[in-house]
């Protein structure tokens, strides 16, 4: 038989909201806006610049993000490895260095 006691009753329900008050506290403090006060990071939604991007080389610039995704998976389909970045002057496809001259090749033929 087990002795449950009158303390375990009103301590028990202490404990839980205790509890649910620091997981409380934590998420605010986790997800405020306040200047380095949130742990979540924050995107920075400002187009970059096209050379902004290390060894990418920029292949083509493209109005809308729709267009950009399409030049993608075309080179993709052909093996080579490709990117797309919103940048100042719209969305950019990069590639690395080695192969730009197929990616080009690729894009350029009709």
């Amino acid at each position: 038989m087990v002795a449950v006691f009158a303390e375990q009753y009103f301590l028990f329900p202490l404990v839980v909201l205790g509890l649910a008050g620091v997981m409380v506290l934590l998420c605010r403090w986790a997800f405020s806006k306040a200047k380095g006060g949130s742990l979540v990071r924050r995107v920075d939604q400002t187009p970059a610049d096209r050379d902004a991007f290390g060894l990418l080389v920029d292949i083509r610039t493209v109005p809308n993000y729709n267009e950009a995704r399409v030049l993608v998976s075309r080179l993709k389909d052909f093996g080579i490895k490709a990117t797309a970045a919103r940048t100042t002057d719209g969305w950019t496809v990069y590639v690395w260095p080695r192969d730009e001259p197929a990616a080009r090749g690729l894009l350029d033929a009709p």
